[in-house]
């Protein structure tokens, strides 16, 4: 018996020492020459470890590209020899590379650090008693630092924006240089090779001295251009929906979709090391209706994230991304998440005497278990964890990468439709709008829905679409006739228990457009960021940005139709907004699922309670105490507050 009166757990401490240790080979483990054991997996991790390329045998362009990144040819004494070159410095050959406006930038900066090397190699010193090591040190330094800031522009998948300014703020003092700062002005580490050399208008007394000191005009002058500008264009490289440079996005994509599967294969490793054979994980049903196994869904995952995706990025760029790339990972992402809830799940059920009981320090090792004990193992429920992670930052990624910049939507205008008194129309006013564009509201924005979600074909549950062909969109404004009886209208009887499922609309929303049913001159302005909105490509028929587009003045994804705010809030909110400002997009994506419904009683099923009303009843007359069943705890949901409103009437 355990600590849980139940004879089926295993003691947490014991987890990993139920099953057989793992054993790492590093993927290179040596065979006996007459061994018949394939070797493919093997040469390819040789391979990829490398040349830093996974091996596809269906693209020989990106090999050629990983070994010429990889080896270095260099002329020495008449022959040719290769040296390689670490893989920290090769430049990835994978969908990308460095491209696009970071190329561009790369360039530049290559152009700037040749000159600029040549100009501090032949500074001299205009002082009479400067210090030699001292003029040579600073000399070193601003190389170093000048050298390291153009190799980190040339980083493939985009340099790393802390170091960037990390360097420049090294050379010039600053991170923003004004337009005003020159070569008598700068600081940091140029100012003190300034002050080390001499170079000011005190020290110039012959033509030649003066050469000297504008030949350093022109180097600061040079790194300073160069700062500014990667001030301008360093939002490309902060992320933004429909910012960023597609060959930067790619590379990015490339490394997440090598490394989720890379840790699918650990992932199988380990399903192994825990007695879940890959015979037993084709017969593991992670998905009751459409019977997808374990393997299955492995297998997917790893096909299309090896080489269907990456066809798809490299082939058809930002459109199939957003078309094809995206809602496939969205729904693999959807798939796993419903199998990683099942197994991290701090609540885990085993069946013991017809009964579940709650097993929170064992591990189920019954017969009647949903899935093997080694599911549940440690190291099992790490290595799940991580392959979900993984999936969550490629779905996030991939939905950043867009063809067109996310729409911002500001206030929405509702009023009724005079003689329909059961029609309202609503004017969603915003930017970044395109005429495909279809406005919808969502019923329950705490449920799942993401960008990339396809939009079926007939009723959908969450989105309230608005009536057929009214729906019409330009570049500043969607407008769309809704039913009065979708939005505000009154819980009809039975509530939401009997399955009258409304949108989360504030109160006051409600009572506003419902008195307003008798008087067509009455309408209402609403900020868009207290309303449950989503957008929908009519073209793609998928959701553009969800749970909720960016709203002004917050540019925020609203997942909470009303805000708890104090009122004062949103008058200073709104009334702080200059003419002046400008619009940023940020990224904010909500991803997770809800949690899968409890299944429901089998009576045929000798695992399962089927008859608790009979026991209970037979406990009852025998003169027992009731049974207490384990269920999970119900969520509890906080209301929030009423938003404020504007109201006026047309004159």
């Amino acid at each position: 018996m355990n600590g849980n009166n139940s004879s089926d757990g295993i003691r947490v401490v014991d987890v990993d020492q139920a099953f057989p240790a793992m054993v790492d080979h590093d993927g290179v483990s040596k065979q006996p020459s007459t061994s018949t054991v394939d070797v493919g997996p093997q040469i390819n991790t040789v391979i990829r470890d490398v040349l830093g390329w996974r091996p596809r045998v269906e693209d020989p362009k990106a090999f050629i590209e990983a070994l010429t990144a990889s080896f270095r040819l260099v002329s020495v004494q008449g022959h040719v020899e290769a040296q390689f070159v670490p893989r920290g410095y090769a430049v990835q050959a994978d969908l990308g590379a460095v491209s696009g406006g970071q190329a561009s930038l790369y360039r530049r900066a290559l152009l700037v650090r040749t000159e600029a090397l040549r100009i501090l190699n032949g500074l001299i010193s205009l002082r009479m008693d400067s210090d030699p090591q001292d003029m040579e040190a600073y000399r070193t330094m601003v190389r170093g630092s000048t050298e390291r800031v153009v190799d980190e522009l040339g980083t493939a998948g985009g340099p790393r924006v802390e170091v960037v300014d990390n360097y420049f703020q090294s050379l010039t003092g600053t991170v923003n240089p004004q337009s005003s700062v020159n070569a008598d002005t700068v600081a940091g580490q140029l100012g003190a090779l300034r002050e080390r050399f001499g170079l000011i208008d005190a020290n110039v007394n012959t033509i030649e001295e003066e050469g000297i000191r504008t030949s350093f005009f022109t180097l600061v002058d040079m790194v300073v251009d160069l700062q500014n500008s990667w001030f301008r264009q360093k939002p490309a490289f902060t992320g933004g929906p429909g910012l960023g440079f597609i060959g930067t996005d790619l590379i990015l994509l490339s490394r997440l979709m090598e490394a989720t599967t890379d840790q699918v294969d650990e992932l199988e490793m380990i399903f192994d090391s825990v007695l879940i054979s890959k015979s037993e994980r084709r017969t593991l049903i992670i998905n009751k209706t459409s019977l997808l196994t374990l393997d299955g869904l492995l297998t997917w995952m790893r096909t299309f994230l090896s080489e269907e995706g990456r066809r798809i990025a490299e082939d058809t760029g930002r459109d199939g991304i957003v078309a094809a790339l995206t809602p496939t990972l969205l729904e693999l992402f959807k798939t796993f998440k419903t199998f990683s809830d099942a197994v991290l799940s701090e609540e885990q059920y085993v069946t013991q005497d017809r009964r579940r009981v709650l097993v929170r320090r064992h591990l189920p090792a019954s017969c009647c278990s949903e899935f093997p004990s080694g599911m549940f193992a440690a190291r099992t429920r790490i290595a799940v964890a991580s392959t979900c992670r993984l999936l969550k930052e490629l779905v996030r990624t991939a939905q950043r990468i867009g063809r067109y910049p996310a729409p911002v939507l500001t206030d929405v205008l509702i009023h009724p439709i005079v003689n329909r008194p059961n029609i309202i129309k609503v004017e969603f006013r915003g930017f970044n709008i395109r005429p495909n564009y279809i406005p919808a509201f969502i019923r329950d924005p705490s449920a799942e829905l993401q960008t990339g979600y396809r939009v079926p074909d007939d009723v959908d549950d969450n989105l309230i679409l608005a009536l057929r062909d009214t729906a019409t969109a330009d570049d500043e404004s969607m407008v769309a006739l809704f039913s009065m009886y979708d939005l505000v209208e009154p819980v009809r009887a039975g509530g939401a228990a009997d399955g009258d499922h409304r949108p989360r609309m504030p109160a006051a929303l409600e009572t506003l457009v419902t008195d307003a049913r008798a008087n067509s001159e009455f309408f209402v302005v609403w900020p868009a960021e207290d309303l449950p909105i989503a957008i929908i490509d009519g073209e793609l028929g998928t959701v553009i940005r969800a749970p909720q587009p960016l709203t002004w003045p917050n540019l925020r994804a609203t997942n909470n139709p009303v805000v708890p705010i104090e009122p004062s809030d949103v008058f200073e909110r709104w009334d702080s907004i200059t003419r002046d400002e400008r619009f940023t997009n940020v990224p904010s994506v909500s991803l997770g699922t809800p949690d899968p419904p409890e299944p429901k009683p089998d009576p045929a099923d000798p695992c399962d309670p089927a008859d608790d009303e009979e026991e209970q009843t037979a406990n009852a007359a025998a003169g027992q105490r009731p049974v207490r069943r384990n269920r999970p705890a119900k969520k509890s949901v906080k209301k929030a507050g009423p938003a404020k409103r504007v109201t006026g009437r047309i004159r």
